[in-house]
């Protein structure tokens, strides 16, 4: 019997063979992954530091263990460097031997990877992006002993590592050319809110402007903001994004758009192929969450076992990792619409009311986190077409 053959040990990959797993106990099962195979939790990555945990630490499981609960054949070190969507197959290459491996079904979970930003400067290549285990292990080794981090972008990766290092004792800077943090999430009120409940002089704000360079300068890093401002720093973290891997997609004639293109049912327009996590674009909308993720891997799992299953997500609100200002924020597909507060700082509740009227997201900061749950109900449910 051909395999399932599963690209990605990320969230959404190894999520979707332990769901198949669960399901059949007989159908083979191979996953293929550039990385040692390690399951963690990537939301962990930023506020790992005041955690004081390596990167070890956040190992779940390794790879040995997950063969063993799930039964099934794992490629670690391994790239797949082309798709035979034709004689249903793909090329892999683990640096030793080249070999082609026939599926069944084929699942791309191949994730997403930072946006590079256009910046200029001698020392341009020292940015870091932490976006996998091997890239905190890289910013906790490069941060030891430092002081002075620069933060560019204040969405949530980049806001929860300025609370994170700013716990820990660093000076942080953070850049974005927006005009408060999580602007696309929540409105002015509330970003100012988390702006204010950094009290201490050792987090700097600059909005409304861009990194343009970043050079050597004596025994520190130079950082020329757009507004023509230089700020001496010793680590500068990228936390601007990031974008789906697409490229084997589309070299193998899947549609591609910002993301791998999938309907609800998550099949991409080549038959026994199918997308999910980070790299997969449904209904015009990327899901860059965990818990979307989850839900996409219990349907499609049903879905490659004979149960066709469409994709449904309810609502579902994410905790920003900013204990000095608790916020929750459940994020509107759609930006078309206006934002409703109330409340006075910190505590607010803001409603996000789309085009037709109806509350489609919302934000909470403070003690009105507790009205999570019956938001949760007002909000309309997100419908994949």
């Amino acid at each position: 019997m051909k395999p399932i053959i599963v690209i990605g040990s990320g969230h959404a990959g190894i999520t979707l063979t332990r769901e198949l797993r669960l399901l059949d106990k007989e159908i083979p099962i191979i996953l293929i992954t550039q990385d040692d195979g390690s399951a963690y939790y990537k939301p962990n990555l930023s506020k790992a530091i005041s955690m004081g945990k390596s990167a070890n630490d956040l190992v779940m499981k390794d790879v040995e263990q997950i063969k063993a609960e799930q039964n099934i054949f794992i490629k670690t070190h391994t790239k797949v460097t082309a798709i035979d969507a034709i004689e249903h197959s793909v090329t892999v290459d683990d640096g030793v031997s080249v070999e082609r491996i026939l599926y069944k079904d084929l699942v791309l979970a191949t994730g997403a990877s930072p946006f590079e930003l256009p910046i200029k400067g001698d020392a341009k290549d020292q940015i870091i992006s932490v976006n996998t285990l091997n890239d905190y292990r890289q910013f906790r080794d490069t941060i030891n002993k430092q002081e002075r981090v620069l933060i560019i972008g204040a969405g949530f990766v980049g806001i929860e590592f300025a609370s994170d290092l700013f716990s820990s004792g660093y000076h942080v800077d953070v850049v974005d050319m927006e005009e408060w943090p999580l602007k696309r999430s929540l409105p002015e009120k509330l970003g100012l809110s988390i702006v204010e409940s950094f009290t201490s002089d050792k987090v700097n704000w600059h909005f409304g402007v861009a990194v343009t360079s970043v050079d050597h300068h004596n025994d520190s890093i130079e950082v020329t903001l757009s507004s023509g401002k230089k700020l001496q720093v010793d680590v500068v973290l990228s936390a601007v994004g990031i974008r789906p891997n697409s490229e084997l997609a589309k070299a193998a004639g899947v549609n591609i758009n910002r993301g791998i293109v999938v309907d609800n049912v998550l099949r991409t327009n080549i038959e026994n192929i199918y997308a999910i996590g980070d790299c997969a674009e449904i209904s015009g909308h990327t899901l860059p969450f965990i818990a979307p993720a989850t839900f996409a891997a219990k349907a499609l799992a049903k879905t490659l076992l004979g149960s066709t299953t469409v994709l449904n997500i309810p609502n579902l609100a994410v905790a920003v990792k900013i204990p000095t200002c608790t916020t929750v924020v459940c994020p509107a597909l759609s930006l078309e619409g206006s934002w409703k507060v109330e409340g006075e700082s910190p505590d607010y509740v803001a409603r996000f009311i789309n085009e037709q009227g109806e509350m489609s997201g919302f934000a909470l900061t403070g003690k009105s986190i507790n009205q999570k749950a019956p938001l949760l109900k007002e909000c309309i449910a997100p419908v994949f077409a």
